[in-house]
C-alpha cells in the first residue's frame, strides 16, 4: 500500500489596485477554478486532472495569505503557475508563492513567523492601544474556508 503525500503551498495574494492594508476577499471556489483553468490552459488534460485533490484551506485577508493542499507531484504545476495568474474575483492581482511545505504545521509555523514580522511591521502606525489590540487580533485570526 502506498501512501498518499500532500504539499501544503503558502501564497500571498495582492490586489494592484489596493493598498496593502486593504482586506482581500475571495472565494475558495472562485480560486481553485481559476488555477484549474490556467493549468488546463497551460498544461492540458494532464496537468488538469492531477489537480483532482486540490483545496484552499485557510485565507487570512488582512495579511493576504491563503494555504493551497494538493497532492505531492501537481504541486509543481500549481507553484509554476502562480506567478502567471493576475486576477483574483475579477480584480487585478499578483501571486507570490511563499513557501512550499511537507505538512500543515510546518506552514503554520512559517505563517506565525510571517505575522509577527508583519506586526512588528505595521504596529507603528497604529494609534492607541485599542488599534494595536485589533491589529494584532485581525493579523493571527485564521479563517478557515
Amino acid at each position: 500500500m502506498v501512501r498518499v503525500k500532500h504539499r501544503y503551498i503558502l501564497v500571498q495574494i495582492r490586489c494592484n489596485d489596493r493598498p496593502e492594508s486593504d482586506p482581500v476577499s475571495i472565494s475558495s471556489n472562485a480560486l481553485q477554478h481559476y488555477i484549474r483553468e490556467r493549468v488546463e490552459r497551460f498544461y492540458g488534460e494532464f496537468g488538469a486532472a492531477s489537480l483532482g485533490r486540490m483545496n484552499v484551506i485557510y485565507f487570512n485577508a488582512k495579511t493576504h495569505l491563503c494555504i493551497i493542499q494538493s497532492r505531492h507531484g501537481a504541486h509543481r504545476f500549481i507553484t509554476s503557475i502562480l506567478p502567471l495568474l493576475t486576477l483574483a474575483d475579477k480584480e487585478a492581482a499578483r501571486y507570490r508563492t511563499l513557501y512550499v511545505g511537507a505538512t500543515l504545521q510546518q506552514c503554520h509555523k512559517y505563517i506565525i513567523k510571517y505575522q509577527q514580522r508583519y506586526i512588528n511591521k505595521t504596529i507603528g502606525t497604529c494609534r492607541g492601544v485599542v488599534q494595536k489590540q485589533k491589529l494584532i487580533e485581525d493579523v493571527t485570526k485564521m479563517k478557515r474556508l
